[in-house]
C-alpha cells in the first residue's frame, strides 16, 4: 500500500488534485482493486451530500488542514518554477526538505457532517408524521362524507319507488293565500309510507324552515322538515305513519330552524282527504 497515494484518494474523489496527482492516482487505483473499490464509495458519498446535506461551516482545524495544503502546493509550485530557470554563478543550495503534506480524510468530514444527517432525519420523520396524521384525518372524512352520500343515495331510491309504485291515496295540497302559486301532491299508501312533491313554494330567508304537518281531526303531527330548490321544488319523504285514513288533512307551515311541536307560522300549503 502507497501511502501517498492513499492520502490522495479522498482529494481524487472530491475533485480536487492537479492533473498529475490524478494521474498518480488512476493509475495506483488501476493496479489496486481495493483502492479503487474504496475510492468509488467515496465519490458516492460526496456525491451525496451535494444534495442531501444543508451545507455546515467547516471546522477551524478542517479549514487549517486545507489552508496547509494549499501553501504546500504553492511552495512546491514555486520551487519547480526555481530550477527551470538557470542562476549564473550561484553556489549549489542545500537541499530542503519538502513541508510535509497535511493528511486529509474524508471520514473525518463525514464524522463532521453527521449531526446535519441527524437533524435532517429527525425534520424528516416530523414532517412525515404530520403528513400522515392530516392524510388519515382527511380518510376519515372522505369516508363520512361517503357514507352520507349513500344513505342520501339509498332514501332517493325509496322515494323514487314511492312515487313509481300504484298509490292508495292522493291529496292534493294546494298553496293558501300566503304563497297561491304553490301547488302538490301527496302520495300515500297502504303500508304507511309517503311521499310529498311540491313546487312553486318561495326560498326561505335564513333561520327559517318548512315544515309537513299530518293532521288527524284536531292534531297536528310533525312529519318532517324540508327546504326548496331554486325552482321551489321539493320532495319529501313523510316522516311519520300516513296509511290512508290515519289522516284527514295535510298542511306546510313555516317555523323556525328546528321545527316546532305545533303549528306557529303561516299554513303556506293546505290539502283536505
Amino acid at each position: 500500500m502507497d501511502e501517498q497515494v492513499e492520502d490522495l484518494i479522498p482529494l481524487y474523489a472530491l475533485g480536487a488534485l492537479t492533473d498529475e496527482e490524478r494521474l498518480q492516482v488512476e493509475a495506483y487505483i488501476a493496479a489496486n482493486p481495493e483502492a479503487k473499490a474504496r475510492l468509488d464509495e467515496m465519490t458516492q458519498t460526496a456525491s451525496m451530500l451535494l444534495y442531501d446535506v444543508t451545507p455546515v461551516e467547516p471546522s477551524a482545524e478542517l479549514k487549517k488542514s486545507l489552508m496547509d495544503r494549499v501553501k504546500a502546493d504553492a511552495q512546491t509550485q514555486a520551487a519547480r518554477s526555481g530550477a527551470a530557470q538557470p542562476v549564473a554563478a550561484a553556489p549549489r543550495a542545500a537541499s530542503r526538505p519538502q513541508p510535509e503534506r497535511p493528511r486529509f480524510n474524508l471520514w473525518d468530514l463525514l464524522r463532521a457532517l453527521s449531526p446535519a444527517f441527524a437533524a435532517l432525519s429527525l425534520v424528516a420523520a416530523i414532517l412525515l408524521g404530520g403528513w400522515a396524521i392530516a392524510l388519515n384525518n382527511e380518510v376519515a372524512q372522505l369516508r363520512a362524507e361517503t357514507a352520507a352520500l349513500r344513505r342520501a343515495l339509498a332514501d332517493q331510491r325509496d322515494v323514487i319507488a314511492q312515487i313509481a309504485a300504484p298509490a292508495d291515496q292522493i291529496v292534493v295540497v294546494a298553496g293558501t293565500e300566503h304563497q297561491p302559486k304553490a301547488h302538490g301532491r301527496l302520495i300515500a299508501h297502504n303500508d304507511g309510507s309517503a311521499v310529498l312533491v311540491v313546487s312553486g313554494l318561495d326560498q326561505l330567508e335564513a333561520g327559517r324552515v318548512y315544515q309537513l304537518w299530518m293532521i288527524a281531526g284536531n292534531t297536528p303531527l310533525s312529519a318532517g322538515l324540508f327546504e326548496v330548490d331554486e325552482g321551489g321544488v321539493a320532495v319529501v319523504q313523510v316522516a311519520t305513519g300516513a296509511a290512508p285514513g290515519a289522516f284527514n288533512a295535510v298542511g306546510v307551515s313555516v317555523e323556525p330552524d328546528g321545527g316546532s311541536q305545533t303549528p306557529t307560522g303561516d299554513i303556506v300549503m293546505l290539502g283536505q282527504t
